[in-house]
């Protein structure tokens, strides 16, 4: 986890000191979880784009790699865009709770 929000020096006055250091702590944990989603969605395009060049290369593909590349990205990445779209939702919650709208605003 990284020190990006945690003992952040935004004082909620709704909030105990711990309690606010702990809703950063978490949303921190889960915005670093959506990193490492990105991150994995970056190498399944990498090695989509690898297979396509190899692909390129071969001129005539193998036909378990032509059908591979036909249903591309591919169960993985819809179930981790569909984890990264939700983690999303959550993580809009959190700062909701954290800041919540007041009258003032």
């Amino acid at each position: 986890m990284s020190d990006h929000l945690v003992g952040s020096p935004v004082v909620c006055s709704f909030m105990s000191d711990e309690t606010t250091d702990e809703a950063f702590a978490k949303i921190d944990r889960l915005l670093d979880l959506q990193m490492l989603k990105h991150f994995e969605m970056a190498e399944m395009i990498a090695s989509y784009r690898d297979m396509l060049a190899d692909m390129q290369e071969q001129r005539r593909p193998d036909p378990d790699a032509i059908k591979l590349a036909r249903v591309l990205p591919g169960a993985k990445y819809h179930v981790t865009t569909t984890y990264v779209r939700e983690n999303w939702l959550v993580i809009g919650g959190e700062l909701k709770k954290l800041f919540p709208v007041s009258d003032e605003d």
